[in-house]
């Protein structure tokens, strides 16, 4: 079986929310990369050496009632206090949204505070499904709330191309 990669071109802004007055700031950093089934990819969204979400592919060989399956993933994976945007008519659910650009990302969001499914491909004996919103998809954008040290919330768009 040939392996399947997920390449990952990833622009991350940052918006600062804070209390009266209101200011922020745009910080762009692109980065290109591919991630190999069984890599990850750690984004450290304010550049203090703290990961604050991981992107992982993952590969999982399963059996059901008529033979082999195969199962892919891209998996968001939250650092403790952080979240990521899901679909408004989904509050609660682990999928992670692939929004449009020009999608606002804010407290009025739902957010999801523990790893999310990107993507998700079975194939086998007992069929083909897919999930989530990020299978093949390209330049859409991760919603992302995070916590920096000093406890100050900030918002982020994380810029994703995915190929699988």
């Amino acid at each position: 079986m040939k392996a399947s990669l997920l390449t990952l071109t990833a622009i991350v802004m940052l918006a600062t929310a804070l209390v009266l007055p209101a200011s922020a700031q745009i910080v762009y950093t692109q980065v290109n990369v591919s991630i190999p089934v069984g890599g990850s990819y750690n984004l450290d969204l304010n550049g203090d050496g703290v990961t604050d979400f991981t992107l992982k592919s993952k590969l999982l060989q399963g059996y059901c009632q008529w033979g082999d399956e195969y199962v892919w993933s891209l998996m968001l994976t939250p650092a403790a206090g952080n979240d990521a945007v899901t679909a408004p008519d989904q509050a609660g659910s682990d999928y992670a949204s692939a929004l449009p650009y020009g999608a606002l990302v804010n407290a009025s969001q739902n957010f999801y505070p523990s790893a999310s499914v990107m993507a998700e491909l079975t194939w086998g004996a007992c069929g083909i499904g897919t999930a989530g919103e990020w299978l093949n998809v390209p330049n859409r954008y991760l919603g992302l709330q995070f916590r920096a040290q000093d406890g100050t919330i900030h918002y982020a768009w994380a810029k994703l191309s995915t190929a699988a």
